[in-house]
């Protein structure tokens, strides 16, 4: 089934985005969504959204830079989302053809209704670019000043991994790393079991590796945490949709220092399995933040990086 096109725009104003809501005629009527339609024959992707915004919400459009492609299949169709996001336009949106438009906070997108595709266009709204694991460390107290000095130079998400440390030491050092990262709305999540969300019930969500993502049949944690699974094949992949993953790691795009000998998949084949993927995908493995640009080019949310991000 070939796809058809679709561009979707993020129009996006501070901390909120707008929406429109679906009308009784419509599929999916009563639902949110995000503005756009489909691309017409020979048409780019950022033409489509400049002409679907002055028909539908009366607002002049520029500078729409892509922020994810989902490719989605219902049972007679298949549609891939090309989503764009500005913050340049001119005039106020309202509803040319009878919609309610509303600006709303990107926090509170996770509360409303949706058509079940724009789940990974929320996702990544709600995830920063730059995902940082933690590294190696003395003690408690110096990976919390690590982690301070990483949140003081704009780390908003972070993987806590400290697989030296017994479950005690980690919920101890856990549970202060979440607080000082709560203290600059970053989120943290931790490398591990999803039974550790019972014993820190304010972390943000869980890393799952790959090698125990098989041990699940359906999600295993609760829908108001983060799931993030890391994955090296399509079958990992496969079975990270399965489990209604948040967003995944794809690695290695590069060769690592951890696992020297082992080739990266490099940026193509990369960009390849992201176009299969309809939620956020990290670029995983030699990254550092000068990759970031890179990545986002083949479609990747972000990088995500030990050496990269976590201090010296």
């Amino acid at each position: 089934m070939a796809y058809t096109e679709i561009a979707i725009g993020v129009l996006k104003r501070g901390n909120t985005v707008c929406l429109s809501l679906r009308q009784s005629s419509q599929s999916f009527a009563g639902l949110w969504e995000f503005p756009g339609g489909k691309v017409e024959a020979g048409e780019s992707i950022e033409n489509a959204l400049k002409r679907e915004f002055l028909e539908e919400l009366a607002v002049e459009t520029s500078d729409w830079k892509p922020l994810i492609t989902i490719p989605w299949r219902y049972p007679t169709v298949a549609v891939r989302l090309n989503v764009y996001i500005t913050e340049t336009f001119e005039g106020e949106p309202h509803g040319n053809e009878g919609q309610k438009v509303a600006w709303t906070s990107i926090t509170e997108l996770a509360n409303m209704s949706f058509p079940e595709a724009n789940k990974g266009i929320i996702m990544a709204l709600l995830l920063a670019d730059k995902l940082m694991i933690s590294g190696g460390f003395e003690n408690q107290e110096d990976a919390l000043q690590r982690l301070q000095i990483a949140l003081d130079n704009g780390i908003r998400l972070c993987q806590l991994r400290a697989k030296n440390l017994t479950e005690d030491e980690f919920v101890s050092l856990a549970a202060k790393a979440i607080k000082l990262g709560h203290d600059y709305q970053a989120k943290i999540l931790l490398n591990g079991r999803p039974e550790l969300l019972e014993l820190l019930p304010d972390a943000d969500g869980v890393q799952l590796a790959s090698n125990v993502i098989f041990d699940y049949q359906t999600r295993p944690i609760a829908k108001n945490k983060l799931l993030g699974i890391s994955t090296h094949t399509s079958e990992e992949v496969e079975q990270a949709l399965k489990l209604e993953s948040d967003f995944i790691l794809l690695s290695p795009v590069k060769e690592t220092s951890s696992h020297p000998g082992v080739p990266g998949i490099g940026w193509q084949k990369f960009a390849d399995a992201v176009k299969a993927v309809p939620i956020p995908v990290f670029a995983l493995g030699g990254m550092k933040p000068e990759d970031l640009e890179q990545a986002k080019k083949s479609g990747a949310q972000g990088v995500a990086a030990i050496s990269g991000f976590w201090p010296n």
